[in-house]
């Protein structure tokens, strides 16, 4: 069980793990700046600590409520036994937020199938799971609205990245293992599949700032083509 003590620094208030041997305001020192991943939310940095790995995740104000539901979201996952990061030291500084959690382990999607590329089998079993995997993930969430709301932000966030390696037709598997393991009917896997493209697109679109005329004429397909004209990595 965590041992929480109560910390503050330089406006910001929250917890931290008395056994985890962290300085949040350490970890918020690392992440100032235009460092780590950014996404729309929030910016997440992995840091090496005595005690393991670690993310830190900082939420810009507005947006710190953010920290508390993910901390909420990741205590309901574990009571569900379900794998998520434990979070050792929480706060917030007005309306910004921080969370900074243990690293679970475990291989990226990008390594995963990079490692199966070879393996046609093993690749497309793997993508399976994963799809299996989301949706064991979604029913155990207590309410079917979130759920609604946020579980298909899940699939969005898991898909929009190129990997190499990674086809049509996986991407494909993942949603129907997904789509089975809640139970979709055939029309509502459908559905759910155009309106995922749709969302990929306009996230692709928005993030790597590709200008949307251009997402539209070449399509979903070239769109997220691993060493394609709109390959973050190839483009570097």
């Amino acid at each position: 069980m965590t041992a929480r003590m109560p910390w503050q620094a330089e406006g910001w208030r929250g917890w931290v793990d008395a056994a985890a041997g962290i300085d949040p305001a350490a970890c918020l020192a690392a992440a100032a700046g235009d460092v780590g991943r950014a996404s729309r939310h929030a910016r997440t940095l992995s840091l090496s600590a005595a005690g393991g790995a670690l993310f830190v995740k900082t939420y810009p104000a507005p947006g710190g409520w953010r920290a508390a539901r993910a901390l909420r979201m990741g205590q309901a996952l574990a009571g569900a036994g379900l794998a998520a990061p434990e979070v050792v030291a929480a706060a917030r500084r007005g309306g910004a937020g921080l969370l900074v959690m243990r690293d679970v382990g475990g291989e990226d999607l990008l390594a995963a199938v990079a490692r199966r590329r070879a393996r046609p089998g093993e690749k497309r079993a793997l993508l399976r799971r994963l799809g299996a995997e989301v949706a064991r993930l979604h029913r155990a969430g207590r309410s079917r609205l979130l759920v609604g709301l946020v579980g298909r932000r899940n699939l969005v966030q898991l898909g929009r990245f190129v990997v190499p390696g990674l086809t049509l037709s996986d991407r494909a598997r993942v949603l129907a293992a997904y789509a089975a393991g809640r139970g979709f009917s055939r029309r509502t896997h459908r559905r759910l599949a155009r309106w995922l493209v749709a969302k990929t697109v306009a996230r692709r679109c928005a993030v790597d700032r590709i200008p949307e005329a251009a997402a539209a004429r070449a399509g979903f397909r070239e769109l997220m083509r691993s060493g394609g004209p709109f390959d973050p990595e190839a483009v570097a």
